[in-house]
């Protein structure tokens, strides 16, 4: 890559250094709250907002501030903590989830299957979790939207040797809200999991038929014997027990397909790749893919800290291993990037949109 050494454009390279810093900066402290549960106890949120006529999330957000140890009165904490802290800590309405129709009608009770468990995992009052996908403002800058109830509430989990393997949580509720919205007709579905997607839709009187591609026996006979049996529309239900990839190699007589084959955006890139590059050749199938913009989101900080790499004159040899997924996807985008020319500002906006990030990675 070639980056003009005009300052405008090197300011802006600059800008985005910085951005792309805070975004990292704010995952990890994000993720700190995630890991952990202990940051303040339900009766003594419930005591604190009694004693200050504080609502519930105020009292929340200073004990947060606490555990982070961050001074909100400091100019540059501040700023950041109202824009990008603040406004993404809610108490989220534990009835929208309860009124569920899968809530509603899907029930387990506690099964081991060798390696396997089924459970009823659960959030306590005021646990903290990633309630929706990661959205991108106009600056670059990350909203990472973090959700609490005041009260316990339960959803089915897998557990495979001990850790959760999947489950129907609030975030995935949320995150498959769209694709559900869009299905349409005879639908496929690339990974069963715990069948939300496929019961979601199959309520649709616009749904007619789903093809469900799973190739994990353990996880079929799980679904076949304890979940499917509950689906109103069972009839609608096939399951094709094969390889996603394998599938994917002849055309699909679909029309429409939701992927969901990973756990987070790092583990499911080079996959979503793969079923990118397949739009063309299936034209009239519409398709859906579970983290969409958090896969974005990913390309657009592997690409920034590349113009940040490029501008401090990194060569070949800084590109030849990878400690993580994520020196991994840079060095794939600096190879699809070494004839590429940066001649303004505008071109970087432009790079840095969605669709440029997936022709560039793709």
């Amino acid at each position: 890559m070639k980056i003009v050494k005009d300052d405008k454009i090197i300011n802006k390279i600059n800008t985005l250094s910085e951005i792309n810093e805070l975004n990292f900066s704010l995952s990890d402290m994000f993720l700190s709250l995630i890991n952990n549960n202990e940051i303040v106890s339900p009766k003594e949120i419930e005591i604190l907002s009694k004693k200050f006529s504080q609502n519930v999330k105020d009292v929340y957000y200073d004990k947060i501030l606490e555990y982070w140890d961050i001074d909100p009165e400091v100019e540059d904490n501040e700023y950041i903590l109202q824009t990008h802290v603040y406004p993404n800590i809610n108490e989220l309405d534990i009835d929208e989830y309860l009124n569920n129709s899968y809530y509603k009608s899907i029930h387990i009770n506690n099964i081991k299957l060798g390696q396997y468990e089924l459970i009823n995992d659960k959030y306590f009052p005021y646990e903290i979790f990633a309630s929706d996908d990661i959205k991108v403002r106009d600056d670059y800058t990350e909203q990472t939207s973090l959700g609490f109830f005041k009260k316990e509430i339960s959803f089915i989990a897998l557990n495979y040797q001990g850790v959760t393997w999947m489950s129907v949580n609030p975030n995935e509720i949320k995150t498959m809200e769209k694709a559900i919205n869009s299905a349409k007709g005879n639908v496929v579905v690339f990974g069963l999991g715990l069948g939300y997607y496929p019961y979601m839709i199959s309520l649709k009187k616009e749904v007619t038929k789903i093809s469900i591609i799973e190739k994990d026996k353990n996880i079929i006979k799980i679904f076949k014997e304890y979940i499917l049996p509950q689906f109103e529309y069972k009839d609608k239900i096939t399951i094709i027990e094969t390889d996603a990839l394998e599938y994917i190699k002849h055309p699909l007589k679909y029309d429409f397909a939701y992927v969901d084959l990973w756990h987070n955006a790092e583990d499911g890139l080079n996959l979503y790749a793969k079923f990118k590059n397949i739009e063309k050749d299936n034209p009239n199938c519409q398709f859906a893919y579970w983290l969409e913009d958090s896969f974005c989101a990913l390309l657009r900080r592997a690409f920034i800290s590349l113009l940040s790499e490029q501008l401090e004159g990194y060569k070949d040899n800084n590109y030849q291993k990878a400690e993580t997924t994520f020196d991994t996807i840079i060095n794939r985008l600096y190879i699809k990037t070494k004839n590429l020319q940066i001649t303004s500002e505008e071109e970087i906006d432009r790079l840095l949109t969605d669709k440029s990030l997936l022709e560039l990675y793709l």
